[in-house]
């Protein structure tokens, strides 16, 4: 079972993603919304995301959160699992 803060980190991925096929960069406070989240909590979760080479964050005026398009089908769901909740997932699936 997946934590909340995982939860909200699959839904904000996808909802950058959707975003970035269209060419747009998203800002925390409309992931919060779109996601149900508190902003600070999914601001937590973005880092992540970002730490871990999933999302891009872009600062200004126009900044924002992405994903490369050409990125976003290589984008796995392992992948955003590890970087919320680790390699502890896993090993309780044992």
């Amino acid at each position: 079972m997946f934590s909340k803060a995982c939860e909200y980190g699959i839904k904000a991925a996808i909802f950058i993603a959707t975003k970035s096929y269209e060419d747009k960069r998203v800002s925390p406070k409309e992931i919060a919304e779109k996601i149900n989240s508190p902003q600070a909590f999914t601001a937590k979760i973005l880092q992540s995301l970002v730490r871990n080479d999933i999302v891009s964050s872009v600062k200004g005026a126009y900044g924002g959160f992405e994903i490369q398009k050409n990125r976003i089908s290589q984008v796995k769901l392992a992948q955003i699992v590890k970087a919320i909740d680790g390699d502890s997932i896993y090993m309780a699936a044992v």
